[in-house]
């Protein structure tokens, strides 16, 4: 093999390899990575919850059985800012079951702080917030308002 050969060869490896690393958006308090944009075509579900709230208790197990599903990606960020062990404490008491971050997303999606709670961001593959919503859902609801948004807006964009 010529040298130009493995050094061609070299570079498209480091390249390659290199072009697999992204920075996550956020780190889960589990220590999990999540991105905004998915590879696998799923939108995700951003819920701002507060264990003070409690609409935002009653919609925890509707994210919960939403999540488990598969099809759609869920986070939840606890309005309060709560970080170590206090966020794990408030995750085991309201037996969530989907990631929960420990920064602020709203800067990332563009998003301003929610007036009321719980409030819920749905952001499409590409990472694109489509929608806000305010106060409790089902997650039938939730479904609706996301086959909605799936059908309405084409796959390129």
């Amino acid at each position: 093999m010529s040298r130009v050969t493995l050094l061609t060869r070299s570079v498209m490896f480091i390249v390659v390899l290199l072009g697999g690393c992204q920075k996550p958006d956020f780190t889960a308090v589990n220590g999990g990575h999540i991105n905004l944009k998915d590879s696998q075509g799923r939108w995700l579900i951003l819920n701002i919850w507060a264990d003070w709230c409690p609409a935002c208790r009653k919609k925890i197990p509707e994210l919960n059985h939403l999540r488990e599903k598969g099809d759609i990606r869920v986070i939840g960020y606890d309005f309060d800012g709560s970080q170590g062990q206090l966020l794990l404490k408030k995750i085991k008491d309201l037996n969530i079951k989907f990631p929960v971050i420990e920064e602020n997303p709203l800067p990332t999606i563009n998003a301003k702080n929610p007036t009321s709670l719980p409030a819920t961001y749905i952001i499409n593959a590409d990472g694109k917030l489509l929608d806000t919503l305010y106060g409790p859902q089902t997650e039938k609801d939730l479904s609706l308002r996301l086959r909605k948004l799936q059908t309405s807006i084409a796959p390129d964009s």
